[in-house]
């Protein structure tokens, strides 16, 4: 099933610009909130860029920063201590095809300059190699942060970000859609029943109303996931009280948790930095407060409250991470 199903203007308009894009060899640069669907839009992409080569996708975020380049570039022998063979890199791995960067944002500055080489001159050198070598490859971005952000702050490069930028597929979120949310969650329930080998659920027209008001901070993936649990676990006739308790509060305006820090301290706006600084410390400072509302509620499991928000693993980890950060930065200005 498309995870472009959907009617809304938004959807439309990625659909018409998808066609348009794909079959050229621009790179493009796909930009969207957490589980928006950018890698499935990478895939249709490739699909539609008649590439004879693979999909290649890698998670920037996942890389430990000592092997982002060998990961990506490949290594020769003896290059460093333990490259006891050669090794080929991602790079080489989707030639003829398509390279996807999921969270492009997350590359050090160094992986940053290699690959504004294979953008712009088609080339890379592995590392240890004498030689560059060619790529024929198709590079597709993404990343849900602020990439202008990011450069203003020196943590990545404005040329990289132009080159990258030329197509910015902007993925709306799922509670920009309208009705889009209904269509999608009757299509992943059909396709959870049909692998949990029953009729999908039937939502009572209550349940449906309850579920409109819902806002998706965790956009398809949260949408997904609550037809996995639905098709697995509810009542062949689902009534709002058979939703999981998440989703039994008619919808709050944002997500559960939200509301639990004072209300001065959640909504303050640092209005001594420049715009695009201050937008991103309040967006993390509202995705940290509700990680810790979700892992509370959760007894501090992570995969549970990462089925259970929406999001991945891994966001879990750095919010986590941020707030760890933050606490030892108070305790050492206050010891």
């Amino acid at each position: 099933m498309s995870a472009l199903l959907g009617e809304s203007p938004a959807v439309q308009l990625l659909r018409s610009q998808i066609a348009r894009t794909a079959p050229t060899p621009l790179p493009i640069l796909v930009t969207g909130e957490t589980g928006t669907g950018k890698e499935v839009v990478a895939r249709l992409v490739h699909d539609q860029s008649g590439r004879a080569g693979p999909f290649v996708p890698i998670d920037c975020g996942a890389l430990a920063p000592t092997l982002v380049e060998t990961e990506l570039f490949g290594h020769e022998r003896g290059a460093f201590t333990g490259a006891n063979t050669r090794r080929d890199g991602l790079v080489h791995a989707a030639r003829g095809g398509t390279f996807f960067l999921d969270e492009v944002g997350e590359l050090p500055l160094e992986a940053q300059t290699r690959l504004l080489r294979l953008l712009e001159a088609g080339t890379y050198r592995p590392v240890g190699a004498l030689e560059e070598r060619r790529a024929d490859i198709r590079v597709v971005a993404a990343t849900w942060r602020d990439l202008t952000g990011a450069v203003e702050r020196g943590t990545f490069r404005r040329d990289l970000y132009h080159r990258l930028a030329i197509v910015d597929l902007r993925l709306p979120p799922l509670r920009d859609r309208g009705g889009d949310a209904q269509l999608l969650l009757d299509a992943f329930l059909r396709d959870a029943s049909r692998a949990a080998r029953r009729a999908p659920p039937i939502l009572e027209p209550a349940t449906r109303q309850l579920l409109d008001r819902w806002r998706w901070p965790g956009n398809l993936r949260e949408l997904k996931n609550l037809a996995q649990v639905l098709a697995a676990l509810a009542p062949p006739r689902v009534r709002p009280d058979d939703l999981p308790a998440l989703y039994r509060g008619g919808g709050p305006a944002a997500p559960v948790g939200a509301a639990s820090a004072p209300p001065g301290e959640a909504m303050a706006i640092r209005a001594d930095l420049p715009y695009l600084d201050a937008r991103r410390l309040w967006l993390d400072a509202f995705q940290d407060r509700y990680v810790a509302a979700v892992l509370e509620r959760h007894g501090g499991n992570i995969s549970a409250a990462a089925r259970a928000s929406g999001m991945d693993r891994r966001s879990i980890q750095r919010a986590r991470s941020r707030q760890f950060s933050s606490a030892t930065d108070v305790g050492d200005e206050t010891g």
